[in-house]
């Protein structure tokens, strides 16, 4: 196969209908919807403003260096001047063509302070019919410096205030995402159960046909009354309508798992229909450690503290003495020639200044806000306490709840047995005519209940690993351990 053909196969792969090939797994439905899912990809998009405004906040303190250039600016002057003297008039005329241009470098660095340099040249060509011609040549270079004496410099509390920003997003795109494959296993888990339900309804069809027909040929060689036939048959029609809303309910949650995989109406979708029946031993302890240290909307939390604790050193710096340090130096070179420049180049200026301001009278505009900052932190702190104490009780609570489907799978099924075995008993004696029509309907309505039962039970364990995972934010195997 050449190179084109097998890009053509490549191509024809990637355009086919989504699960067009074989049934999904949860895991593949999970993948898909972390690619597909349009509220992800808003989610993703939301994460990656905040990483653009992190960068932002670092530009200062990195290289920067812009350029500004203008040639050439061409100027000619006509004018009649008059000699009081001479009693005469003069008429001067004179070209000016300036070349110019500057560059500007400029860096801040933390707890020091910021530093630009700006270099600038100019080429300036002169003519006049009364002055003499010149060529002159110029360049200067300027290095200014400034530091923030008392409080630390705005860009690098800004700076601050954006990392806490993006990991605070960070987190929050963790969390959304651990909950779309929340999402994703409870509509992948209601679909596997509507299918299992479907083929539940179909056995129980399947034994209300055969039981009628076995009561109609027992009603016409007169071994039992009409009524007893006819209550049968009548199991056959709830039996048929209980398949076909069964049906109904399928297509219904079908849509929703598209909806949630990212998929449209049109796109075909099977997913397999097997459960996992795995049981787990759950360590408490660890689980609480892992969820107290791992949850991200404890450390979101811990994130708005420091938040806090920025605006009130803002606010500090907003309502209390500033002194800010400036200083500069620049170098000045000109000449006939281009290399005069770096010949003659000397300072020309140098200067040192403090600048300090205070407020005075504000009528207690500067206490009201550094008051607001400073509950704005402490309220910070409790609810921190407050997140806390809900992540202990959301791990407890999910760690019971998972002991207790464990328990209901155990029930269900011990139930299953005994329904199973009631039926083939009441099956038995309706055919040897010891028992009604009516005590066998009551017992295989006793088995489809209980084989769905132990489905629900087994689908609810399954959803109840998703909430605990969801309250820990961990693996399962890091707290968990398999059950033989």
């Amino acid at each position: 196969m050449n190179l084109l053909q097998i890009t053509a196969v490549s191509l024809l792969f990637f355009t086919l209908p989504v699960c067009a090939q074989q049934p999904l797994s949860l895991q593949e439905c999970i993948d898909l919807a972390m690619g597909r899912n349009l509220q992800h990809q808003r989610n993703e998009q939301t994460l990656a403003a905040s990483r653009a405004s992190l960068e932002s906040a670092q530009a200062p303190f990195g290289f920067n260096m812009d350029a500004n250039f203008t040639a050439p600016t061409f100027t000619e002057v006509r004018d009649t001047q008059e000699s009081v003297a001479l009693a005469t008039r003069v008429r001067d005329e004179s070209t000016n063509f300036t070349y110019n241009g500057n560059l500007r470098m400029s860096r801040r660095l933390p707890y020091v302070g910021a530093i630009q340099l700006t270099t600038s040249g100019e080429r300036r060509d002169f003519s006049s019919n009364r002055r003499n011609n010149f060529l002159d040549f110029s360049g200067d270079m300027r290095l200014d410096y400034e530091h923030d004496i008392l409080n630390r410099a705005p860009e690098e509390v800004s700076l601050q205030r954006a990392k806490h920003n993006f990991a605070n997003a960070d987190l929050n795109f963790k969390q959304q995402s651990l909950q779309l494959e929340g999402q994703v296993i409870d509509d992948y888990y209601t679909l596997v159960q509507r299918l299992r339900q479907l083929e539940i309804q179909k056995q129980r069809l399947d034994l209300s046909r055969a039981n009628l027909e076995l009561a109609q040929r027992k009603f016409e060689v007169g071994l039992i009354a009409e009524v007893e036939a006819l209550r049968l048959q009548v199991e056959l029609l709830q039996a048929e309508s209980s398949f076909a809303q069964a049906e109904t309910a399928i297509e219904s949650q079908r849509d929703l798992l598209r909806q949630t995989l990212g998929l449209s109406p049109e796109d075909p979708l099977e997913i397999s229909i097997e459960v996992e029946n795995k049981l787990y031993a759950i360590d408490a302890q660890e689980a609480m450690r892992l969820g107290l240290q791992r949850r991200t909307d404890m450390r979101q939390t811990e994130i708005s503290e420091k938040l806090r604790r920025l605006d009130l050193e803002d606010a500090h710096r907003r309502n209390g003495i500033n002194a800010t340090l400036n200083a500069n130096i620049s170098l000045r070179g000109r000449g006939d020639e281009i290399g005069d420049i770096s010949s003659t180049l000397e300072r020309n200026q140098w200067g040192v200044g403090i600048q300090v301001t205070m407020p005075l009278i504000d009528n207690g505009a500067r206490r009201s806000s550094l008051n607001q900052a400073r509950i704005a932190l402490q309220q910070s702190q409790l609810t921190r306490e407050l997140q806390r104490q809900q992540v202990v009780r959301q791990v407890r609570d999910a760690v019971r709840n998972l002991k207790e489907a464990k328990r209901q799978i155990t029930i269900r099924q011990a139930g299953l047995k005994v329904a199973k075995r009631t039926y083939e008993v009441e099956q038995s004696r309706f055919e040897l005519g010891l028992a009604q029509s009516q005590d066998l309907l009551d017992a295989q309505s006793q088995l489809t209940q209980s084989r769905i039962d132990e489905l629900g039970a087994i689908v609810d364990y399954q959803r109840r690993l998703k909430d605990l995972r969801l309250a820990t934010m961990a693996d399962l195997n890091a707290f968990a351990s398999e059950v033989d």
